[in-house]
């Protein structure tokens, strides 16, 4: 278990609409202050984006990736970053057990509260 993650990643199992709706909302007038990715199906993001909560989010320091895992992407691994910050049980697990990433496990109003300025 980490203190803290390198970098924050949300979407396992990948977000939907509401969730995505949800933290543009938690994150008014705040910007992640590490990276940050979301994971979300491609149709999610176009829905979220023609909603006007992609641009709120990417304001908010987010970068939105679709069709992809978050626990099996290239972008998230070992060489990159030692540890991760997630919300996700599923993300933490395979973080762990198969990318040998440390995880600092959180809610994601704890996330928003300890990660965000």
């Amino acid at each position: 278990t980490a203190e803290s993650g390198d970098l924050v990643t949300l979407g396992s199992p990948q977000l939907g609409l509401e969730e995505m709706t949800d933290l543009a909302e938690m994150l008014r007038g705040k910007a992640f202050k590490k990276r940050c990715l979301i994971f979300c199906p491609r149709a999610i993001q176009e829905q979220a984006r023609h909603l006007g909560y992609a641009g709120q989010l990417e304001s908010a320091g987010c970068e939105l990736l679709s069709d992809c895992c978050t626990c099996l992407t290239p972008l998230v691994t070992k060489k990159d970053v030692d540890s991760v910050t997630t919300n996700s049980i599923k993300g933490a697990y395979y973080y762990k057990n198969s990318s040998g990433l440390d995880v600092n496990l959180k809610s994601l109003s704890e996330i928003v509260r300890d990660e965000t300025s």
